[in-house]
């Protein structure tokens, strides 16, 4: 008695199982590769870590005599954005910043906007650097009250974009670190 094969194909050689059987694994390798990359490349994004070393970053409720030279004088609390460039989340916050200085004018909030560059080891480099980045935000139509050189490392910027929200004594009243999700946008704007 034979076994019928129905579609006359025929059986399945133990080599080509074994081929494909390989084949299979090897996709499902890849895959799996493929998601764990993915997963570190998405846990990087939206869940930044301090590099390893990376002085302590700046805290609610410190102090710090550089931020009180940057609040305007007359003001009582600025809304600090430290950017830099190169920064791929400076860039893609820049609407976001208009839709503060839009809010804040709306209110007539006494709160200043004021983007702060990195200083530069030569004056004419931290020139240049205020002229770029204020040129990035006149472009987004998010045009700061001013554009300062601030000393990164002596605020603890641990990363940029970081916005801080300052009195005019230099005391971090609020701190909010990369590109901010909606729900956390909402709440920089609460503070205006």
């Amino acid at each position: 008695m034979s076994v019928s094969n129905p579609g006359n194909n025929p059986a399945p050689t133990p080599k080509k199982s074994t081929l494909d059987t390989v084949a299979n694994i090897a996709i499902i390798v890849v895959c799996a590769i493929a998601a764990v990359v993915l997963s570190f490349s998405l846990r990087d994004r939206f869940f930044p870590r301090p590099a390893p070393g990376s002085p302590p970053a700046v805290k609610e409720g410190e102090v710090y005599a550089q931020l009180k030279d940057v609040v305007p004088a007359g003001s009582s609390r600025a809304l600090v954005v430290a950017v830099q460039p190169g920064c791929h989340y400076c860039n893609d916050s820049l609407p976001f910043y208009k839709q503060v200085i839009d809010q804040r004018n709306q209110k007539n909030s006494g709160v200043k906007f004021v983007a702060a560059v990195p200083t530069a080891d030569k004056p004419e480099d931290a020139q240049k650097l205020s002229t770029e980045e204020s040129a990035k935000f006149a472009t987004a139509g998010a045009q700061p009250d001013s554009m300062v050189n601030l000393d990164f490392a002596a605020v603890k910027v641990p990363g940029t974009p970081t916005l801080m929200l300052v009195d005019n004594t230099g005391k971090v009243l609020n701190v909010w670190v990369g590109k901010l999700d909606p729900s956390v946008e909402k709440e920089v704007l609460a503070v205006l």
